[in-house]
């Protein structure tokens, strides 16, 4: 269940807490992650409270960190990488993962795979869009996506897409602004209108914010990266 993730982001702002010294604005962030932690190792039911992201909080994270929303069940789960490789295809291929294992699979920041998120994407192709957030430009093509149906068997899901400029925005993560090149894809399909939205950093290309669709399961997930 989601709701018993054990959130990598806290796990690993507490072992950092725990060697350095600090504020006590830092310090009372520490005894709040420890709360948090020690909430799930009692392994009560119920959904776990988040820390609160704090820019001093994130300045204490080592290692990239990756928040994501799956909308329909407005659940939360933080993120860190456990491996990245490069293949023939676009794009560094990155897995994010929680500390219990559940997973978040990336080409170029855009959606590949999910798993122990529950109703998870079975796998999706989307070269267009990995290669339009390289160029910064609109690139367009197919996006395909693969999911699990109701008796176990893979069926896909054929979009065609046109990838647009919306445009220069900023947008704020955790109290710090970026200047981000807005990208949209509007996709058609057997299910409808599907849209994608990329906020793309304009200095090194990193995805800071998205909103991509999961399938027809998992629905739209929201990310947002907390730490590059």
């Amino acid at each position: 269940m989601m709701r018993r993730f054990t959130y990598a982001l806290a796990a690993a702002t507490l072992a950092l807490a725990g060697c350095t010294g600090g504020s006590e604005q830092s310090s009372s962030q520490a005894a709040q992650l420890r709360t948090y932690v020690d909430i799930i190792r009692s392994n009560r039911q119920g959904p776990a409270p988040l820390p609160t992201l704090t820019p001093a909080l994130i300045d204490q994270l080592t290692v990239p960190s990756l928040e994501v929303i799956v909308e329909d069940r407005d659940a939360t789960a933080f993120l860190i990488p456990f491996s990245e490789r490069r293949d023939s295809r676009p794009g560094l291929l990155r897995t994010w993962r929680t500390a219990n294992d559940a997973m978040v699979v990336m080409r170029g920041d855009v959606l590949v795979t999910t798993r122990g998120l529950g109703n998870d994407l079975a796998g999706s192709q989307a070269d267009a869009a990995v290669r339009a957030i390289q160029a910064q430009s609109p690139i367009s093509g197919a996006h395909t996506i693969y999911y699990v149906d109701g008796y176990n068997q893979t069926q896909s899901i054929a979009l065609e897409c046109e990838m647009r400029t919306v445009g220069a925005e900023t947008i704020e993560i955790v109290q710090r602004s970026f200047n981000t090149v807005h990208l949209q894809e509007n996709c058609t399909g057997t299910r409808g209108i599907i849209t994608y939205d990329y906020w793309v950093d304009r200095r090194d290309g990193t995805v800071l914010q998205s909103r991509q669709w999961g399938g027809p399961n998992l629905g739209y997930i929201r990310t947002r990266r907390l730490k590059k």
